[in-house]
């Protein structure tokens, strides 16, 4: 532990959470230069302030206090962390360059499976029975709340 007083840094989840942040402001407002008519920004509006006040939260945990229990919590990041990271930026890639291909709700469903794998869920059951409940109700709610028609393959 050290004895030195001030506060530390955590970098690598200053730069993340600045990025969030910049993208989350910059797609607001985008959306509003569109337009600020309720049905342009009734889902946007929301989610962008609701993200703000998230990265608001986290960011006191970027700066621990040196000799705290939070610095001493703070994980070593090893070379399997960093390849768990690649893979699931490459099972976003999937999902995102697959949605029209094989449909939303199969390449959402995939996507599931895949990332609950990466992140350590080893029971295939929960893993399969999870990614298929999430995907019903991600399919069906959104397309309650957004009038645009996706490509299903089986919903």
């Amino acid at each position: 532990m050290s004895t030195k007083p001030g506060r530390r840094i955590v970098w690598g989840h200053l730069l993340l959470l600045t990025v969030i942040v910049g993208v989350v402001i910059a797609y607001l407002l985008d959306a509003r230069g569109v337009s600020t008519r309720v049905n342009n920004l009734l889902l946007v509006q929301p989610a962008a302030i609701l993200a703000l006040i998230l990265a608001a939260l986290v960011l006191p945990g970027i700066f621990p206090q040196r000799g705290s229990p939070d610095e001493d919590e703070l994980p070593k990041e090893t070379t399997g962390d960093l390849l768990r990271v690649f893979a699931l930026i490459g099972a976003l890639a999937f999902l995102a360059f697959s949605l029209e291909t094989i449909g939303f709700d199969i390449a959402t469903f995939i996507f599931m499976v895949v990332a609950l794998a990466i992140c350590g869920e080893r029971r295939i059951w929960v893993n399969l029975l999870f990614s298929a409940v999430f995907t019903v109700f991600l399919i069906y709610g959104y397309g309650t709340i957004t009038p645009f028609p996706f490509p299903l393959t089986i919903l």
